[in-house]
Order: C-alpha cells, then sequence, then structure tokens
C-alpha cells in the first residue's frame, strides 16, 4: 500500500534557505539539544521569578522554532510578525528576570485584561453572554488589583484625571527595551518594522512590490529577502542580540 501521508512546504524555499544557512543543520540539532537540556527535565523552583523565567523562556523558543518554520518556506512578512511577537516576549522575559520585584504587578494586570475582555464580550454579544457569577468574580478581582494600576490621563502637572493604564507597566515597551541591554538595540528590526505589517499600513503592500518586466506584482523574491532577515534577527534575539539595524528601510 502506497504511502498517502501528505507533505506540506514549499521544497524550493527551504532549498535556498539551506544554501543561505549551509550549517544549520548542524546548529539545528545542538539548538534541539540545548532547548531539551533547559526545558525538557524536572525542576524544582523556589521562588516565583524562577517559575516564570522558566516557563516563559520555553514560550520564546517556541516563538523560534515558528518563525523558523515560516523562514525556511520563504514565508518572509509572517516571520516578521512573528519576529516582533518574538521580540516583545524576550524584552518583557528579560526586564522582569532583573526586576522580580514587579512580577506580580504582571500577573495582576490579567485581571484588568480579563475585565476588558468581558466587556468587549458584553458589548458583542449582550450582557447574558457569561453566567452571572462569572462576571461577580471578575469584578472583584479586578476590583482588588485596579489602583495600583491608575495612572494620569494628561501630562500637565495640574492634571486630577485619571484612568487605568493600557499595560501592567508604567514604563511603554520602547522604555522598557532600552533597559535590556543588548537586546534593546534591536528595537528597529525586531520591533518597528514588523509592527508595519503586523497592522494594516501602506508598507503592509508597497513592501511586497516589485518591478518585474515592466509588470508590477508581488514578487516571491521580496519575500525570500524578508525571510533570511527576519531569520537572521530571530537568531540574534535568541543568543543575546546585536543590534543590527541595516535593511530597515
Amino acid at each position: 500500500m502506497e504511502d498517502q501521508t501528505s507533505l506540506y512546504g514549499f521544497p524550493d524555499a527551504a532549498t535556498a534557505f539551506d544554501q543561505r544557512h549551509p550549517q544549520w543543520s548542524v546548529v539545528l540539532t545542538r539548538l534541539w539539544q540545548t532547548i531539551n537540556l533547559a526545558f525538557t527535565r524536572r525542576q524544582t523552583m523556589d521562588t516565583p521569578i524562577d517559575k516564570f523565567v522558566y516557563f516563559y523562556g520555553n514560550l520564546v523558543a517556541e516563538d523560534f522554532m515558528e518563525l523558523f518554520l515560516m523562514a525556511v518556506n520563504g514565508y518572509g512578512f509572517g516571520a516578521m510578525k512573528l519576529l516582533r511577537s518574538m521580540y516583545e516576549h524576550t524584552i518583557v522575559l528579560k526586564y522582569l528576570h532583573e526586576h522580580a520585584e514587579e512580577l506580580p504587578v504582571f500577573f495582576g494586570f490579567d485581571r484588568v485584561q480579563q475585565r476588558k475582555l468581558m466587556y468587549q464580550i458584553f458589548e458583542i454579544f449582550g450582557k447574558d453572554a457569561l453566567p452571572p457569577g462569572t462576571i461577580a468574580e471578575t469584578e472583584q478581582r479586578y476590583a482588588e488589583v485596579k489602583k495600583q494600576f491608575i495612572v494620569k490621563s494628561c501630562k500637565s502637572e495640574a492634571c486630577t484625571e485619571t484612568r487605568v493604564n493600557h499595560t501592567w507597566s508604567k514604563l511603554d515597551f520602547v522604555a522598557m527595551a532600552k533597559k535590556t541591554g543588548d537586546i534593546g538595540k534591536m528595537l528597529v528590526n525586531a520591533y518597528h518594522v514588523p509592527l508595519r505589517h503586523a497592522h494594516p499600513t501602506v508598507r503592509t503592500m508597497m513592501e511586497r512590490l516589485e518591478m518585474s518586466d515592466g509588470h508590477l506584482g508581488l514578487q516571491p523574491r521580496v519575500a525570500a529577502e524578508r525571510s533570511r532577515r527576519s531569520f537572521d534577527d530571530g537568531s540574534q534575539l535568541f543568543t543575546g542580540g546585536t543590534g543590527r539595524s541595516e535593511g530597515a528601510f
């Protein structure tokens, strides 16, 4: 009986990837061994920050492997979007590792986000969409942490209006990234540029277009080049970052 297993992916793109990264098969084997050594083990952890770093670090490793799968198949812009997600996770992980006292705030903000989601559900499906007990518990959990996320609504010193912050930290993401050492230097390639493809922008379309034989169209070569850059940036991020910035425009 013939094997009916379906194969997915793009062999030509994978071949081109191997040509660009001739040592990758060796590196991948070592990488898997390192990831398994770091995460596939029984671990006794005494502090909350140790547990957070362990599990969130596992998440970052998974981000990188997802990025690799996109890049090896020539989906460069998809790889860029994953690079941004991986970068944000890495920045928060490194920042909290160095500021463990803020970990409860990070976890506490989940209650704010859950309440926000609840009201978005109400807006679409109505207030009967959730059981009364779930609503009451969500409101109570939110009330217990709300005060620590109150910020001023305006920049004036005389301003007395307040609101609940849109994020868990008093620092914005860019300021946080700049406090994390070398990986903070990757803000352009790993955050600002991918942001243009994670949201609807003119660049989302224009950067995929290229003139060929007098005709304008979507060109695989452009995506392939983005695959290379995104994978290189992801690799650098995974190993500590160098702040490369060429090719941003």
